[in-house]
């Protein structure tokens, strides 16, 4: 009975204090004058739940692995293109990489997907996707506390579904150039 305890406690003169030995509730501040919860409380309150909470935490998780996965495609499967037997060992022909490949941008990753564009793996809006994609991740990543406390902020599935078609797509295109 929060708002009888916080009534009890402004009667004798006092207001709602926060101590050690109040509620969770209290502590955040979500004691209020009545039992009438606000819609920000309830959706606060929802947000709060330990099912809401494993679901966001396992949702950015989940979302990172995908991503790390798709910057290994591009990266280190793109790479795998350039392998040529030199000495009895299998290395990479680092001339015809870096002409081929590293010289269509100051960056590896975006040098990278510009030469998937190029050969046919992605699509030129695929590849823009992309930054969507780890735009989010980025802020999965670093404001996850944001995404588990703020009832306006969700996870964008949408994002990721296009990352798992993207990932898909790329592995398609390794593995049938590959055999």
């Amino acid at each position: 009975m929060r708002g009888g305890r916080q009534r009890q406690s402004a009667e004798r003169g006092g207001g709602a204090r926060c101590g050690v030995g109040d509620s969770v509730e209290a502590r955040l501040g979500f004691v209020h004058d009545s039992d009438d919860q606000s819609g920000d409380e309830a959706l606060m309150r929802a947000k709060l739940t330990p099912h809401r909470i494993r679901y966001t935490m396992a949702f950015a998780a989940l979302y990172q692995m995908t991503h790390e996965m798709i910057r290994h495609a591009v990266l280190d499967e793109v790479e795998q293109f350039f392998v040529i037997p030199i000495d009895g060992q299998f290395r990479v022909d680092e001339e015809r990489y870096a002409r081929d490949v590293l010289s269509r941008h100051k960056g590896r990753f975006k040098a990278s997907l510009d030469w998937m564009v190029a050969m046919g793996a992605m699509t030129v809006e695929q590849a823009d996707r992309i930054e969507r994609i780890n735009t989010h991740r980025n802020q999965l990543t670093h404001e996850l506390v944001r995404y588990i406390v703020d009832p306006d902020a969700e996870p964008d599935v949408a994002a990721f579904t296009d990352a798992v078609a993207l990932l898909r797509s790329i592995r398609r295109f390794s593995f049938g150039r590959a055999h």
